[in-house]
């Protein structure tokens, strides 16, 4: 029983390494939270991020981390209470892999020029990152981190292969 989680700002390779993990595993993806979700109400969310928690051998292109970055960083979004991420938390910490993918500012941004995305600008970017490091650290499940300006998704997913295959 495993759950791959994903977790880390746009343009860091979680989409790209959920679909080379998903091949290589055997794993089907799901899209754990998003823009769309955090506008639905807190007991939705939490309602949703339970019901993944109890999925098994699956890949989440992000999930619980990203809410509380996103939802701190946009003030209309609904937010899991730190009750609520304990409750989720004790349900996975058994089988859960939490994948952080990150980068430099300037790379980010330099992806976000060329992808471009409808929510995030590049003047967010910073403030994302510092969010990210303070949940993250925060976390109660141990993290595994890539930098994806210094490692290719190809690279990313052999080493969580290894580790995780």
């Amino acid at each position: 029983m495993t759950l791959i989680i994903l977790e880390g700002p746009d343009c860091c390779f979680k989409s790209t390494v959920a679909i080379k993990m998903s091949k290589q595993l055997k794993y089907p993806i799901i899209k754990g939270s998003s823009f769309e979700l955090a506008i639905s109400g807190n007991e939705k969310l939490f309602e949703h991020f339970s019901k993944l928690a109890d999925e098994d051998n699956v890949i989440i292109d992000r999930f619980i981390y990203s809410n509380l970055v996103y939802a701190r960083k946009f003030k209309d979004y609904s937010i899991l209470t730190e009750q609520q991420l304990r409750i989720i938390e004790d349900k996975i910490k058994m089988k859960a892999k939490v994948v952080y993918l990150h980068a430099d500012p300037k790379i980010i941004m330099e992806r976000l020029s060329i992808r471009g995305d409808e929510y995030i600008e590049g003047k967010d970017i910073d403030s994302i990152l510092r969010l990210y490091r303070e949940v993250m650290s925060n976390a109660g499940l141990y993290t595994y981190s890539w930098d994806t300006g210094q490692w290719d998704s190809d690279e990313i997913v052999e080493d969580l292969t290894y580790l995780f295959g």
